[in-house]
């Protein structure tokens, strides 16, 4: 009889044990501890993923070529240096037959001609950022379209918003142009 009795009172008291003892310890103790756990391994396998892409993407950046890195730059730079686009403009006028003075530039998001001024991304921030440049532009009509043949080939993203043009008899002209120039913000 003892031997009947002695299992069931096993058996009783384990469960007693499980009740009072062991599931309070681990619902209490344990199983946040285990939510923990997995977040901190998430988040463990989402800093691999990212060194894993981030590894990717280096290499890709190294497997192109330092003059196609410098075009890109030139195209579209991470600051606007005012000093070196004049210099560039006259470069092209002079290279063209034409004389440019007046040189005037003001902020995109101030210019009165500005319809475009920075480009937000999806969350709102800026992306590409911009300015007027107002510069007065004489030569003949020839000149004129070869200097803004080149203005139109050039690397730089130049956009012409305004122009305008005083005649003369003598077959020089004065132009009046209006640009927008863009860079990385």
């Amino acid at each position: 009889m003892i031997s009947r009795i002695l299992p069931v009172i096993l058996i009783l008291i384990s469960i007693a044990l499980f009740v009072v003892l062991v599931n309070p310890i681990y619902t209490g103790d344990i199983l946040p501890k285990q939510a923990e756990i997995k977040q901190y391994n998430d988040a463990l396998a989402a800093a691999a993923d990212f060194n894993t892409q981030e590894a990717k993407l280096e290499t890709d950046r190294n497997a192109i070529p330092a003059a196609s890195i410098q075009r890109l730059e030139t195209f579209l730079p991470d600051g606007v240096d005012n000093v070196q686009l004049i210099l560039d403009l006259n470069a092209l006028a002079a290279h063209s037959g034409v004389q440019l003075s007046n040189f005037d530039i003001r902020d995109g998001a101030t210019a009165t001609t500005d319809t475009s001024g920075a480009l937000p991304d999806q969350s709102g921030n800026k992306l590409v950022d911009s300015l007027s440049l107002s510069v007065r532009a004489t030569g003949t009509y020839s000149a004129f379209r070869t200097f803004l043949a080149g203005v139109e080939s050039s690397l730089r993203p130049l956009d012409l918003i305004q122009m305008s043009l005083v005649d003369s008899q003598t077959g020089v002209y004065s132009y009046s142009l209006t640009f927008h120039i863009y860079w990385l913000h």
